[in-house]
């Protein structure tokens, strides 16, 4: 009896520390945060602009450096373009005896109108005296003849004055197109900016559409930036953004962020390979920037706080 006792005693005191430890509070492990970091570059608005030639051949004049500030039409460089000078200068040639070929075509023709309509009044006048019996019928038919004959000669020196016009026309194509080739040997700026690279030395070959250059577009400067997919879904346009210089605590830039990505991306703005994994996935993010305290060279590191609060 007394062990049932000492049993049931053990037993209620198990059951009362169970339900003390039931009834307490339960840690959390819910952080409440107010800023992600990101790691992003200082990009001119619009990105950069990687510069690609228009034509092959031996590189003759450069005319710009790395740094300098260029407006739009600038020439950047020109290639050897002797070529291209003679065949325009040669079919200029050309035009210019098509003109004057032109014009005498046009002079015959306008002389021929002429005379053709005094065969007209004439042809007219001798019927209008026919009927009153001041002219002969072999007078009317004569002059018919001569009429008509001249009608047929009008309409060729028609053609030929439309021929000759034709031919200026094709010449003038040949010329434009001639003008083209010309021009793509002259490396003009697409936009006003600042050259950041330009890769080719005066005597080498370059190739059509090789990249020998790039420019940052003048204008503002934004921050392009990657979150980590863990608060991916906290990121909202319009949050406030501190852009600061690693190593440095003092806050170089504020923004804003204007654009998010709509997918997670595999690849980092610092990946040095296409192939290269990633172990997480992010999430890209651009801020306008607003204020900024201190110098931001392009295409340099910076880490953004976006203040989700």
């Amino acid at each position: 009896m007394k062990t049932e006792i000492v049993f049931l005693a053990i037993t209620l005191m198990l059951l009362g520390c169970n339900n003390k430890n039931n009834n307490s509070p339960q840690p959390t492990n819910e952080l409440s945060v107010e800023s992600i970091v990101g790691i992003g570059k200082v990009f001119p608005q619009g990105g950069i602009i990687e510069l690609a030639a228009p034509a092959s051949g031996i590189v003759k004049d450069i005319y710009f450096k790395a740094g300098d500030s260029l407006n739009e039409g600038d020439l950047i460089l020109m290639l050897e373009n002797s070529d291209e000078e003679l065949s325009v200068k040669e079919v200029d040639s050309r035009i210019a005896s098509q003109k004057l070929a032109m014009e005498s075509a046009r002079f015959t023709f306008e002389q021929e109108k002429l005379a053709h309509a005094e065969q007209l009044r004439l042809l007219n006048d001798a019927r209008e005296l026919l009927k009153v019996g001041a002219s002969t019928g072999e007078k009317v038919r004569t002059l018919q003849n001569e009429f008509d004959q001249g009608v047929e000669h009008l309409k060729k020196l028609e053609n030929d004055y439309k021929m000759e016009q034709s031919q200026l026309s094709e010449m003038n194509i040949q010329r434009t197109s001639r003008k083209n080739d010309l021009d793509k040997k002259i490396f003009r700026v697409p936009v006003d900016g600042i050259l950041l690279d330009l890769s080719l030395k005066t005597g080498e070959a370059v190739s059509q559409y090789q990249p020998y250059g790039s420019i940052a577009p003048s204008g503002p400067l934004v921050v392009k930036a990657e979150i980590d997919e863990l608060f991916a879904d906290r990121l909202k346009v319009g949050q406030s953004c501190k852009v600061n210089i690693p190593g440095d605590s003092l806050v170089a830039a504020i923004g804003e962020l204007v654009y998010i990505s709509p997918d997670l991306k595999k690849k980092s703005l610092f990946s040095d390979s296409r192939t290269d994994l990633e172990d997480r996935r992010i999430r890209e993010i651009e801020v306008s920037l607003k204020e900024i305290h201190k110098t931001l060279f392009i295409e340099s590191k910076v880490e953004c706080s976006v203040q989700l609060n």
